[in-house]
């Protein structure tokens, strides 16, 4: 189900006009989903887990089934939050999902016991969706044409910055001052993020809700929706409990959180890398084959990191933020371009629920195999195995009309 206005232009690589007229888009996009939930939330949870686990006995199984639940709360609300963006417009919607993130940090540095946190990180899953990439890129989707897989490419760049630059922030604060002023250093950040969504986003179009009804409802019915939605799922759950793991799994070999932190924050460059050059290719080739050869990447990183050790740890890193850089700009850009753009809202939302559905129940089974194993290697060999399940699926996904074709 491809639409004529999806389509890329004629032969041509960046369209000068649309950066002209549309920069101030990209740039404010990229600096809020930097500063949601997507960016603050996933690449710093496990910098805490060790000081958790001391402090108020939380396990790796509850410490990843209180992510999973997080993720599960977050993409039951998906469907609500592709609505309220077609009626209330992307600038109201991602403004209050800033500041419910900010305050969801603050209840955390306050933080008791474990069953306190895992209801706290439920409830910041649920009431901070409209914090997540959606509502920014529905606004570059409808700014950009022929060279809309760059632009949400640059966009998705702010998630990767903040994976780079916060988590090796957030370790020194925890390892100088205590975890409770890391959660503290979050939410200010958080809160940071409603500027760009104020200063950047559009309002409301008062036919945009009633449009996305319409289309969206011939996009959930057809095979393609489904089978890219089966592909994304399949990838996230393969290797995106990597991701909160990634600290507690270098920590238990005795590296230090700062190191861990710093290796961490590799993946965040690997991320940026990624997502430009994900973002720039997936204009002239295949964005489905992207998808694939990212797959693979991951699947070698994974085992590479099981059988080499800590030493292999930054090689497991860049795969890791490649694969995630990857995911991340390969469901905005296979979904503008397969399908009418006026139903983007739901059909992103209903792809990122998925996705986010995926990704919670990955570190639930990473965490339990490597309790019932004593360490992360099994895991890491069966994440490898899995990312073949999604390898195949996007080459079976159809071919798309590119700059270069």
């Amino acid at each position: 189900m491809t639409t004529g206005e999806n389509e890329p232009g004629a032969a041509g690589a960046i369209a000068p006009s649309e950066f002209v007229r549309g920069w101030r888009i990209v740039l404010t996009s990229a600096l809020g989903v930097g500063l949601g939930v997507s960016g603050l939330l996933t690449y710093n949870v496990g910098l805490f887990a060790r000081d958790l686990a001391g402090e108020i006995a939380l396990s790796r199984t509850a410490f990843g089934a209180a992510f999973f639940g997080s993720t599960l709360a977050m993409a039951a609300a998906m469907p609500l939050v592709g609505r309220l963006i077609d009626r209330f417009g992307p600038r109201a919607m991602a403004a209050l999902g800033s500041l419910t993130l900010s305050l969801g940090f603050l209840a955390l540095s306050q933080v008791w016991s474990a069953g306190a946190y895992v209801l706290i990180l439920v409830l910041i899953g649920l009431l901070t969706a409209t914090s997540t990439p959606v509502p920014y890129t529905r606004a570059v989707s409808a700014a950009f044409n022929r060279s809309r897989g760059l632009a949400l490419g640059l966009t998705q760049v702010g998630i990767g910055l903040a994976a780079a630059i916060v988590p090796p922030l957030i370790a020194l604060i925890i390892a100088r001052y205590g975890w409770r002023e890391g959660f503290l250093a979050l939410a200010a950040l958080a809160a940071l993020g409603i500027l760009p969504a104020l200063l950047g986003l559009p309002g409301r179009a008062p036919s945009a809700a009633q449009a996305g009804s319409e289309h969206y409802g011939a996009v959930r019915s057809s095979r393609l929706f489904r089978l890219q939605y089966l592909a994304f799922c399949a990838m996230a759950f393969a290797f995106a409990g990597m991701l909160p793991h990634f600290v507690p799994m270098l920590r238990e070999t005795g590296m230090p959180v700062q190191q861990a932190g710093a290796l961490a924050g590799l993946i965040g460059l690997s991320v940026i890398v990624t997502r430009i050059l994900v973002g720039w290719l997936a204009d002239r080739i295949e964005p489905a084959w992207l998808g694939c050869a990212s797959c693979l990447m991951c699947g070698t990183g994974c085992a590479v990191l099981a059988l080499g050790g800590p030493s292999m740890a930054p090689l497991g890193a860049i795969a890791l933020g490649a694969a995630m850089g990857a995911e991340a700009d390969l469901i905005g850009i296979l979904t503008a371009r397969y399908f009418p753009l006026a139903a983007y809202s739901r059909a992103y939302a209903a792809q990122y629920g998925g996705f986010m559905v995926a990704a919670g129940l990955s570190p639930l089974w990473m965490g339990k195999l490597a309790d019932m194993t004593g360490g992360y290697t099994s895991a890491l060999l069966a994440a490898a195995g899995l990312l073949l399940i999604p390898a195949t699926l996007f080459l079976l996904l159809p071919r798309l009309a590119t700059n270069s074709s």
